[in-house]
């Protein structure tokens, strides 16, 4: 079957600074679905095939690929237990990738608790006859639940005898924290996953080999939010043959930070990252990244994502750079469920280069059928994909980070903070479990306006976008600075819409957000929904500072008996009590044990001793202590609260009753070394109730 598509060579005029452009090439795609080869378009389970005995990846769950080796086709990808100790590797060989008949099997023998995901990039040295072969790895699949995801690294294996047998080599590409339980000692409620699910890219023109990883932030407890995948990116030289410790990660314009537990940034996340792979045109002079958009929706697992999962393409005029361009559609299927891509030449020979002709490979799982779209470049004009300007980030920083947004020190106010002011009567304030603290204030008058004043260099505006959302300038100290369309496709929450960097530190500023009449001409409507402010400020929440490391970033976990504090121990719940049922299993991953008393990210529950929380103060200053105390669900528990500073000044002394929740902010002069202490009192020496309690602490100018 096949089937011409043209895109729409026009493009929107829109304001400066909106989201649209234009890519200088236009395109035609051609879709074929038959006559493709067994691996990437696999039989189902069910039906009769010369091919039966082979198993594609488990239906292709991992991308394929191919390297020539002595101007030969070969094709080679998991075939069995990618989870086993002896894995299988298919073997396939011809003239190009689609015509080939398969050789015996490969294998690769492995130690346990890893798996072994031959991702399709290959490249061989045809001066000593190696094989080389980046492999996807997952491992700590024990920490899933309550984590919403397993771990993830990239090993390199290599073959002397065209990938018949296989050697493992080593680690090259890690995350930060890598080793066994250490991805409990990340900063709040999220760890880095790690990098794989990678594409690999050989670069002849530069000398490089380049890793594209599809990494994430996942949930230390709590369902994968795919909004929170995002690209990195790490090369290593021709002369270096990709050896473990030669590898560097990209960070913030540099490749100076290791493979091995260096840190990285985002890239291409102006385009929300792609899961796919990259291509050199020799017509285009630019390199290609082509596949779906990274954190689209895969109901295996998770309805948090991107809906579209049309194919994108972003260009790179040099990959030293890394400055992608925004995204464009190259084909237009919204309701694709095939996340696998594979790219040639329009021959189906070259995997790394091509002219004005090229073919994509789609496919995934036995999500028949499959397809082959042919695309042919041009001269002309492309307009872009209007995404938002930035990628989707988490309330909370993640400072182990090397992005520079991701690891901000930051404030976070949420809409109905009482320090911000709200001009117009049409605010309302709507609620859904993705929003910060669950909820944003919306309105779509024209002139209605939300404004708040803070001290420091930044400021971040989180707004969420939608298909009927409108446009709204943007202000700072009275000086309009952007005018933001909120519009997309579908809804996203976790964007930011506006950010603005290097303000006066020493000043007060004031942003103020003034809703437009006009819109973007697809919108449905003129709606503006404000979720929260980030602003610079040295800011210590309970929550975000959370880690299995006592002591870091300022807090103590302790407990209060005997007239005496003592330190907690952390309690691994996911290794102790998750798998067996054990009680615990109610409180993942926190500090104390159920009896003593605990203490986790946002809540304290005494047992046989007070719960306390402590903060220790890192300077001299004015600090801003600010929360919200209530308990979780039992109608008869009330509980005696209280921070003490130094353990001699009262600032807080109260009963909190359920349905009944406390507030308090206040200001409080601080010397180096002192102690903030938040206590839940215990009751009788009962196992008590969840107590929440999220305190920030924010020092003051």
């Amino acid at each position: 079957m096949m089937k011409l598509l043209w895109p729409l060579l026009f493009c929107f005029a829109f304001e400066a600074l909106a989201q649209e452009a234009t890519l200088p090439f236009s395109f035609k795609v051609s879709e074929r679905t038959e006559n493709l080869p067994v691996y990437v378009s696999p039989p189902l389970p069910n039906l009769y095939n010369a091919n039966a005995n082979l198993k594609v990846g488990w239906g292709i769950d991992s991308p394929t690929g191919h390297v020539i080796i002595d101007h030969e086709a070969w094709v080679m990808f998991n075939s069995g237990n990618q989870y086993g100790t002896h894995v299988k590797v298919a073997r396939f060989k011809g003239t190009d990738f689609e015509h080939t008949t398969r050789e015996s099997d490969g294998s690769i023998d492995v130690e346990k608790d890893g798996s072994t995901h031959f991702c399709g990039g290959m490249w061989y040295d045809n001066s000593t006859g190696i094989l080389y072969a980046p492999i996807h790895c997952e491992y700590k699949h024990d920490i899933n639940p309550p984590a919403g995801w397993c771990r993830k690294k990239v090993r390199l294996a290599t073959s002397t005898d065209k990938g018949l047998t296989w050697h493992m080599e080593g680690d090259i590409l890690t995350d930060y924290f890598s080793k066994d339980d250490d991805w409990l000692k990340y900063s709040g409620s999220y760890f880095e996953a790690g990098p794989g699910d990678f594409d690999f890219f050989a670069d002849s023109l530069g000398g490089y080999f380049y890793i594209f990883s599809c990494d994430s932030y996942a949930p230390k407890n709590g369902t994968m939010n795919n909004y929170l995948w995002f690209n990195e990116v790490a090369r290593c030289a021709f002369s270096d043959k990709m050896a473990p410790g030669t590898w560097q990660k990209f960070c913030n314009g540099a490749w100076t930070e290791p493979g091995l537990g260096g840190h990285s940034s985002k890239v291409s996340m102006n385009s929300y990252g792609i899961y796919g792979r990259v291509m050199y045109s020799t017509f285009l002079k630019k390199y290609l990244r082509i596949g779906v958009c990274l954190g689209v929706v895969d109901k295996r697992f998770t309805d948090l994502g991107f809906r579209d999962g049309s194919i994108f393409m972003s260009t790179c005029d040099d990959l030293a750079k890394q400055e992608w361009s925004p995204q464009l559609k190259l084909f237009d299927v919204p309701d694709n469920d095939k996340f696998g891509i594979t790219l040639t030449d329009g021959n189906s020979r070259d995997p790394f280069v091509c002219g004005n002709a090229l073919r994509i490979y789609n496919y995934w799982l036995y999500n028949i059928p499959s397809r082959a779209i042919d695309v042919t470049f041009a001269a002309g004009n492309t307009p872009t994909a209007g995404f938002p300007r930035y990628g989707s980030y988490a309330y909370e920083p993640l400072p182990e980070s090397g992005d520079p947004i991701v690891s901000r020190k930051t404030k976070i106010v949420g809409c109905t903070h009482p320090d911000i002011m709200y001009a117009g009567r049409a605010w309302i304030v709507k609620n859904a479990p993705t929003y910060y603290r669950m909820q944003i204030k919306e309105c779509d008058v024209p002139g209605s306006s939300v404004q708040f004043s803070f001290k420091g260099a930044d400021i971040y505006w989180r707004a969420v976008a939608d298909s009927d959302a409108g446009k709204a300038d943007v202000y700072i100290d009275g000086k309009l600075e952007e005018t933001v369309d909120c519009y997309y496709r579908e809804s996203l929450p976790f964007q930011f819409a506006f950010i603005k960097t290097g303000l006066d530190p020493e000043q007060t500023h004031t942003v103020r957000i003034v809703i437009r009449a006009d819109k973007n001409p697809r919108s449905r409507g003129t709606m503006i929904r404000h979720m929260a402010f980030e602003y610079a400020a040295e800011s210590y929440n309970a929550s975000a500072g959370f880690t299995s490391v006592m002591g870091k970033n300022n807090w103590l976990y302790q407990q209060w008996g005997d007239n005496k504090y003592g330190n907690l121990d952390f309690l691994y719940t996911h290794k102790e009590d998750i798998r067996t049922g054990k009680e615990n299993s109610f409180y993942p991953n926190c500090w104390g044990r159920k009896e003593i008393c605990l203490v986790g990210n946002n809540y304290q529950i005494p047992g046989r001793m007070d719960a306390v929380r402590t903060f220790m103060v890192p300077h001299a200053g004015k600090i801003r202590i600010e929360g919200n105390i209530e308990i979780a669900k039992d109608a008869n528990a009330a509980y005696a609260v209280k921070i003490v500073k130094n353990d001699k000044d009262t600032l807080l002394a109260t009963v909190v009753k359920f349905a009944k929740p406390i507030s308090h902010d206040f200001i409080v002069p601080v010397q180096k070394d002192d102690a903030i202490v938040f206590i839940v009192k215990r009751n009788d020496g009962k196992n008590d109730e969840k107590v929440i309690w999220e305190p920030t602490i924010t020092f003051l100018h």
